[in-house]
């Protein structure tokens, strides 16, 4: 008995009297077809490249929605902020006095810095750089200032002396703390504490001067940052 066979490629053939019409070697695709596979190879493309950051959101800082807030007269007179967007602004943790930035490959960062009459004073920076590993770079050249300045002299402040320290600390991939004091005549005039942590292919910064030298308390806003940035297309 002959049993019946399944043909494994149902539609090679064409009902009989239907003729169909063999396409040569050389035979080129119909253009519809063409645009379509362009467009499918494009779309592969941008979904296999990952986005970067050209520019950080409005009001994206953990104090930029205070900094950018319309102060009348009499808050003015006791407290302010200046919000910077240059690329060229130094890091606020300055262990070796830089005028310009010297870490390389940045792609977006904002600098916020507020000062009361007390007077006393905080910042928070957010610099994002073309990669992971141009952050990291940045934040171990920053290392190395600070041990490399550890005892160097502001030329705007002659009068005064200034020792860096670092401590550990613990935010988004890698963080440190770090800070300085400042003495005159034999006794502290300064003490600035600061933390910068990086998160993927960006570093964090908040520094106060307010009370003893202590990064654990800035660690909380670091963290809140590392996390906040991951949004940021390309960063995490």
């Amino acid at each position: 008995m002959r049993h019946a066979t399944c043909d494994r490629h149902p539609y090679r053939t064409a009902p009989a009297g239907v003729s169909v019409p063999k396409r040569t070697a050389n035979q080129a695709a119909p253009a519809g077809i063409k645009l379509f596979m362009i467009s499918v190879t494009l779309s592969l493309m941008l979904a296999l490249s990952p986005a970067t950051v050209t520019e950080i959101p409005k009001n994206f800082l953990l104090t930029e929605r205070d900094a950018r807030r319309h102060l009348d007269p009499h808050e003015a007179d006791e407290h302010g902020y200046q919000i910077s967007d240059k690329l060229t602004k130094p890091l606020e943790l300055n262990p070796c006095v830089r005028q310009r930035a010297v870490d390389r490959d940045r792609v977006a960062a904002r600098t916020i810095t507020h000062w009361t009459s007390a007077p006393s004073g905080s910042s928070e920076q957010l610099v994002i750089y073309k990669s992971r590993r141009a952050a990291h770079s940045a934040l171990t050249r920053l290392r190395a200032e600070v041990k490399r300045c550890a005892r160097k002299d502001d030329p705007s402040a002659p009068e005064l002396k200034i020792q860096w320290r670092t401590s550990k600390a613990k935010a988004g991939d890698e963080a440190i703390g770090m800070g300085y004091q400042t003495w005159q005549d034999g006794r502290v005039n300064q003490t600035i504490t600061g933390i910068v942590a990086r998160k993927g292919s960006a570093l964090m910064i908040y520094t106060t001067d307010e009370g003893a030298y202590d990064p654990g308390r800035l660690t909380k806003n670091a963290r809140k940052m590392a996390a906040k940035v991951c949004k940021l297309p390309g960063v995490c």
